[in-house]
């Protein structure tokens, strides 16, 4: 009895650490990546060659001290895309009354630039803020890894950032590894999946029972 107690509880922490894509359950604050849904919920990646996909920019839990703001009005951030080439840009849907002036013409270069002033003040749903909607094309098989970093003229120097309607500026930190780095972790992965922080913590708890 006491076996058969301990598996059933075991495998119901288990199901808590599992990743879900019915609904948010955001941990780290102030975190920005790249998902399958805008909420930040769903895969990082894909397998699609040759047919659009929608991808979304989300920043999670936006936050200061512990006190969840319940809007923004301005965001900065690159990607980078490692190999460049086989993958076209084919359109964007920011926030209504979105101003970007990044450099977002150089995919074929590795990168696209969001330096992006959202014009009003932009709702937090759910813990997290769909900061942007990018339509791609991956052309032909092979990975391709998108990392983020900061912009070529970070308003805080070496970080990516948010802005609150206060006028805090806020450090984003990918959610694929150190902050500012090009060479980190990657948030998205075509032609592969980039794992999420659950996924990699639901493994390793099951190790605990083999």
């Amino acid at each position: 009895m006491k076996k058969l107690l301990f598996a059933v509880s075991a495998l119901a922490a288990l199901a808590l650490l599992a990743p879900s894509t019915g609904f948010a359950q955001h941990v780290h604050p102030n975190q920005v990546g790249l998902w399958e849904f805008s909420d930040g919920t769903g895969a990082n990646g894909t397998f699609v060659v040759g047919d659009p996909v929608v991808v979304f920019l989300v920043l999670l839990k936006p936050e200061k001290d512990g006190i969840p703001y319940e809007t923004i009005n301005a965001f900065e951030c690159q990607l980078n895309f490692n190999p460049a080439g086989n993958l076209f840009k084919l359109g964007e849907v920011f926030p209504p009354q979105a101003i970007n002036v990044g450099d977002i013409g150089n995919i074929g270069m590795g990168y696209l630039e969001y330096i992006v002033g959202l014009g009003a003040d932009y709702p937090v749903t759910s813990e997290s803020v769909d900061l942007l909607a990018i339509n791609f094309m991956h052309t032909a098989p092979g990975q391709i890894e998108v990392s983020l970093s900061p912009t070529s003229a970070p308003s805080i120097d070496g970080h990516m950032a948010y802005q609150s309607v206060e006028g805090d500026l806020r450090i984003m930190y990918s959610a694929g590894g150190e902050d500012g780095n090009p060479d980190d972790i990657p948030v998205w992965i075509f032609d592969g999946n980039a794992t999420p922080i659950e996924t990699e913590s639901f493994g390793s708890v099951k190790a605990l029972f083999r």
